[in-house]
């Protein structure tokens, strides 16, 4: 499996995974993404930096296929490993755990740095009962 910090000439492969998953991305070029190919693009992940050194983890996918594999895992340390900072997430419930194996830790809602909550408001609110986590 190779992991790289996407370019431009992979956006359209990294669209066509999303897609698939029914992933909704209004702007592709926004952040840098990290993705995992095996011919095709099996893994995604986005970063964008909000603030000097502060970084929102957003859109993390894999192909259903290889879910479980640890893909994600591999996806996620790359990109960490690439990238200064702190980072921020939000997710449901039933996956702390999952990055609290990757060295999140949890985070409550007013303890995060104004332009965090300023880009998880914008992003609009997400169904049931949402986390916050960060790394670093």
């Amino acid at each position: 499996m190779f992991i790289s910090r996407a370019t431009r000439h992979d956006l359209s492969d990294i669209e066509e995974l999303l897609q698939r998953h029914d992933w909704k991305v209004s702007d592709l070029k926004a952040g840098t993404f990290f993705f995992a190919r095996e011919g095709a693009v099996v893994g995604c992940i986005r970063f964008i930096e909000v603030a000097p050194q502060t970084v929102i983890v957003q859109d993390m996918v894999v192909a259903t296929s290889r879910r479980g594999q640890g893909v994600g895992e591999q996806l996620m340390k790359a990109a960490m490993n690439s990238r200064g900072g702190t980072l921020y997430l939000r997710c449901y419930h039933h996956l702390v755990p999952y990055y609290e194996r990757l060295d999140f830790a949890a985070v409550e809602h007013d303890d995060l740095p104004e332009p965090v909550t300023a880009f998880f408001d914008d992003a609009g609110a997400l169904e049931g009962d949402t986390h916050y986590l960060k790394a670093r």
